[in-house]
């Protein structure tokens, strides 16, 4: 089946019980491409005085995949039973009376996987209700690991942050960005 690029959009799944990370093999299988955010704790070897690093999922619920509808459908009509799940596995919110299913673009996407992805600098995540994004400025960053990304430049627990906001979500903030990294944009 032939996809029009449009027809590609990035979904958020919601699977209870950490059923997240029992996902992914499926996600690969049908090569979709998904993220799935990851912190990372150095955790002390048993019977050692030595530490490694290990990865942990920071949202265990939730797995954002990036496909053609009709295809995560199939995919995920198919490991439902084998993973013994009976709800469905996309994340709604409630808009007004009716549930909609979160569908995120790939400019936000791609900005949150770089924030949230990033190994070297541990991103803050917070609810849409703890930040206020009206009172931040809209940014480009310009320099240093998050350059090229765009969000919100706002003040968080006492620093100049850039939040970048999945609408209905959840928003994730950078570690201290140096003002001299810091263009604003024009809305």
């Amino acid at each position: 089946m032939k996809y029009n690029n449009t027809d590609i959009l990035w979904y958020t799944l919601f699977a209870a019980n950490g059923k997240a990370m029992k996902i992914k093999p499926y996600l690969d299988a049908a090569s979709i491409e998904y993220f799935f955010p990851m912190y990372y704790k150095d955790k002390k070897i048993r019977g050692s005085e030595r530490y490694e690093r290990v990865a942990l999922p920071l949202l265990g619920n939730l797995i954002f995949a990036k496909s053609a509808k009709s295809t995560l459908d199939t995919v995920l009509k198919e490991l439902k039973p084998k993973l013994s799940i009976s709800s469905d596995l996309y994340y709604k919110y409630r808009d007004g009376g009716e549930k909609k299913i979160i569908v995120i673009p790939e400019d936000q996407m791609r900005n949150f996987i770089a924030v949230a992805g990033n190994e070297k600098e541990q991103a803050i995540y917070l609810s849409n209700e703890e930040v206020n994004l009206q009172k931040g400025v809209k940014v480009r960053i310009t320099g240093g690991v998050f350059a090229g990304i765009e969000g919100v430049f706002m003040r968080i627990n006492g620093d100049k942050r850039l939040v970048v906001s999945i609408p209905n979500l959840l928003s994730v903030a950078t570690t201290y960005i140096p003002s001299c990294y810091v263009q604003a944009i024009e809305n």
